[in-house]
């Protein structure tokens, strides 16, 4: 697919050489492929300048001597010395971009070919046998499109000041998951080379639980690196495979504890089962297959309920069979325990089963609770059978935290829009048809709820 010039010259990141970007496109639009070809090396020539006093500004020391060099000559102005002081800025500026990591060396080879080629339209005598350079349209095309994405759209992040910022946003105590944030700040506009060493230093950290200097805790720094190989992946799936892929002989060396915890974390991935083979779905398997030592109406552990809601997982059941039978072999109370640590739409078909069957208030109203931390996994027809159901138990609509719950299921489940409406109206009409107008009527708070939302006529 050829790339949208026109597009990617509206996001310039300086808005002092967007104009000279747009000047590139019109010549070429026009034909004027010499000028085209300067234009553009104007653009690159006076972006490297923009950003390297920029680093200066912000408080980058190696920056500063530049940025004196450019003041001095500029305060020269037009006179000869000024210009072969601007002219000895001019002829390194391709050699500070790489040092200051605005390229790398792939990209100085553009930058170079630019520069060359435009060296050959302003001194047309540099041709032997005074022939004219002549270039073709799309070496125009080609210099301004490896110029934009090179360089001209990026912002004046170096590669590891950038990476600090990710440690250091990752580390934040402030930290919020935010998919698209991560996408945008340390993604999607950062060089391949930059962008490939984030997504190796996510995967490392997520899979080997890498301590961060002492900044958190590894584990809890893991699962925040976990987010961000997920935010990534979105973007570079097959970058992301690769980096997990390179851990897999360093996380075979790993105790346990820590292979169960990551197993935890990276389950609901495709890019994490690519790295697991045989060998290890069977060390996973081993470690799943522990005995649980309490009794079925005991608290079950608290890691134990994690590792057993991998069975929600489609990649997990597939790999690890022992899943399903050991989540089929748990009391009603242990499996209860198990979709409450994991929540996932698998368990609704076991959650409408569990409200058909609870044979207390007690038990109903933790069913009530899966049921209200499951209500975005709900469709129409699955949130009707969850309110039959209800209503048909006694146990369950009649146990004291149910109306409440019943409130919280409406309002999570706003997503469905109307369609939901119908469901609940049909329950708390059931509900008073049974329970009368009196004192005993549970639901008054949902039908208040129905009428203020316009499902109900007011009463």
């Amino acid at each position: 697919m050829a790339v949208d010039l026109e597009t990617l010259v509206a996001q310039v990141w300086s808005p002092e050489v967007r104009p000279l970007a747009a000047e590139a496109w019109r010549c070429y639009n026009a034909g004027a492929i010499r000028s085209s070809i300067a234009a553009t090396w104007s653009a690159v020539s006076a972006d490297i300048i923009v950003k390297l006093i920029r680093l200066a500004d912000e408080g980058d020391k190696k920056a500063e001597p530049f940025r004196k060099d450019v003041t001095d000559a500029q305060a020269k102005g037009l006179t000869g010395e000024g210009v072969r002081a601007m002219q000895r800025i001019e002829a390194s500026l391709v050699d500070k971009a790489v040092e200051f990591e605005l390229v790398d060396t792939v990209g100085k080879r553009e930058l170079d070919r630019i520069r060359e080629d435009r060296h050959l339209c302003a001194h047309p005598s540099l041709r032997a046998a005074g022939e004219v350079y002549n270039p073709r349209p799309e070496i125009a095309r080609g210099h301004l499109a490896a110029a934009l994405t090179t360089l001209l759209i990026h912002p004046p992040t170096q590669g590891g000041t950038l990476l600090e910022e990710f440690k250091n946003y990752i580390c934040d105590p402030l930290f919020v998951p935010s998919l698209p944030h991560i996408q945008a700040t340390f993604h999607d506009r950062v060089r391949d080379a930059t962008r490939t060493t984030i997504i190796k230093v996510a995967a490392k950290a997520a899979m080997l639980e890498l301590d961060p200097d002492g900044r958190m805790p590894a584990a809890a720094h893991a699962d925040r690196m976990a987010v961000a190989l997920l935010a990534f992946a979105d973007r570079a799936r097959e970058v992301v495979r690769d980096a997990v892929g390179d851990t897999r002989e360093r996380f075979a060396l790993l105790d346990a504890a820590t292979q169960l915890r990551v197993l935890v974390r990276m389950a609901d991935q495709d890019y994490f089962w690519t790295s697991v083979d045989q060998a290890l779905s069977d060390r996973f398997q081993n470690l799943l297959n522990v005995p649980i030592s309490v009794g079925e109406f005991d608290p079950l552990p608290a890691e134990v309920a994690l590792s057993l809601g991998l069975v929600g997982s489609a990649y997990a059941r597939a790999r690890l069979p022992i899943l399903q039978a050991r989540f089929d072999g748990l009391s009603m109370h242990h499996q209860m325990a198990v979709i409450a640590a994991r929540p996932n739409g698998f368990f609704v078909p076991k959650i409408i089963e569990f409200l058909r069957a609870a044979g207390s208030w007690r038990t109903g109203e933790q069913v009530g609770r899966l049921v209200v931390q499951h209500a975005s996994c709900l469709t129409p027809e699955t949130l009707q059978q969850v309110l039959t159901s209800w209503f048909d138990n006694s146990e369950c609509r009649l146990a004291a935290a149910m109306p409440e719950l019943a409130v919280q299921l409406f309002h999570t489940t706003a997503y469905l829009g109307s369609v939901r409406g119908g469901a609940f109206v049909d329950f708390v009409t059931k509900c008073r048809a049974s329970e009368g107008e009196g004192d005993f009527y549970s639901y008054p708070a949902l039908e208040t709820t129905l009428r203020t939302a316009g499902f109900m006529p007011a009463s």
